[in-house]
């Protein structure tokens, strides 16, 4: 039986690569996202559109099956400036597809997991979550928060056979990093012509994961950077919080 995946923001940028290596690699994938006409667009997956911030949404995907990979992709950029002159209803939401989506996700799909003694969940992590950045408040915090977030639910997930770790990709080209919101790149100008890394690293990531090659780093920040073998790795352990310098 093929192992099964469920990529969030499957269909577009970072999550429709993803996807995409995942099914070539042999998996059965489910995508999802708020976008029927990208998801259907990904060949040979299983295409759920709707919000991931939904708790219907997310019930209605994981209703047949748990699959084995749960990759929570699924990302949001749209405020940038100054806080106080940013749209409080935008601030927030990019919040909650940041932070209360995985949320959801992991509390609809751990008790299966954790009743059938197995499965992987990676939550797509930021460096701008690990150290102080003007200009993208929102993103920041939300980062910073599903990090800790993905430590205290290792340290739930302890001896259940099921493994979670938080991973950064760094600053690879998808749709989100192509548009930056203009306040953010008016304090940050330098990003609209920096070097973007090779996605490709990072899909090898996730498979490894999905692979149970990297279980080891259970509860912990993986930040992608030349190669997948010399993956940064911190060395504290699940629960603790590290602000450290973003490469």
């Amino acid at each position: 039986m093929a192992r099964s995946a469920l990529v969030t923001g499957g269909g577009r940028g970072l999550g429709r690569l993803v996807s995409v290596g995942l099914l070539a690699d042999g998996w059965a994938v489910t995508v999802t996202g708020r976008d029927a006409g990208s998801l259907a667009a990904v060949e040979g997956a299983v295409a759920v559109a709707g919000d991931t911030t939904d708790p219907a949404h997310v019930t209605a995907a994981l209703a047949d099956a748990v699959p084995d990979l749960l990759v929570l992709n699924a990302g949001s950029l749209t405020t940038g400036g100054v806080l106080w002159e940013t749209d409080p209803a935008a601030w927030w939401r990019d919040v909650e597809v940041n932070l209360r989506g995985p949320a959801l996700w992991l509390h609809a799909a751990l008790p299966q997991m954790v009743g059938r003694g197995s499965g992987r969940v990676l939550v797509v992590g930021s460096g701008l979550g690990q150290e102080p950045v003007s200009g993208a408040s929102a993103y920041s915090v939300s980062k910073t928060a599903v990090e800790r977030l993905v430590e205290g639910v290792a340290l739930e997930l302890a001896g259940t056979g099921v493994t979670a770790l938080t991973a950064s990709p760094g600053l690879v080209r998808t749709d989100m990093t192509e548009g930056f919101p203009p306040g953010y790149l008016a304090l940050h100008p330098e990003t609209a012509t920096a070097t973007r890394r090779d996605p490709a690293l990072f899909v090898d990531l996730v498979l490894r994961f999905g692979r149970g090659e990297l279980d080891d780093l259970h509860g912990r920040f993986v930040h992608v950077t030349t190669d997948v073998g010399a993956a940064r790795r911190t060395t504290a352990p699940a629960g603790t919080l590290r602000l450290v310098p973003y490469e």
